[in-house]
């Protein structure tokens, strides 16, 4: 059976959305960004409320757990236009960047452009470069 666990190593605060992402086997990163827009289009105070609760209640996981292999959301690097991140889930979804940028702009018409923007410049820092492939 699979347990919760706040993650050790995969954290940004407190490890939340890391053992949230292990749990559902997601990249933890794509657990993070869910949670911002949530947080965007409700406010911020019941989904920090919420998170603190969880902060609290879900026990931090033993030193020897095995960490899943899951495919890892990376900003790209080689197609960027601004910070990478619409290449980087192209990467990760093998379609091209441009439709993702579409997308993108799209919903960003649709939801007032600001909130997608702040999920936007969130990503660019919690999203990690993608690491240089050793050959």
């Amino acid at each position: 059976m699979k347990r919760l666990y706040r993650d050790r190593w995969d954290k940004k605060i407190a490890g939340v959305c890391g053992g949230l992402g292990q749990l559902l086997s997601l990249d933890p990163t794509i657990v993070r960004l869910l949670l911002i827009v949530i947080c965007i289009f409700t406010g911020i105070l019941p989904l920090l409320v919420l998170y603190i609760i969880a902060w609290m209640l879900i026990p931090l996981g033993p030193p020897t757990y095995i960490q899943f292999e899951c495919k890892r959301l990376y900003r790209s690097v080689r197609d960027r236009k601004i910070a990478g991140i619409c290449g980087g889930i192209a990467e990760s979804l093998k379609i091209d960047a441009t439709i993702v940028r579409i997308v993108m702009l799209f919903a960003m018409l649709l939801t007032g452009f600001f909130p997608l923007l702040i999920a936007y410049i969130i990503g660019t820092v919690i999203i990690p470069e993608k690491p240089e492939e050793k050959t």
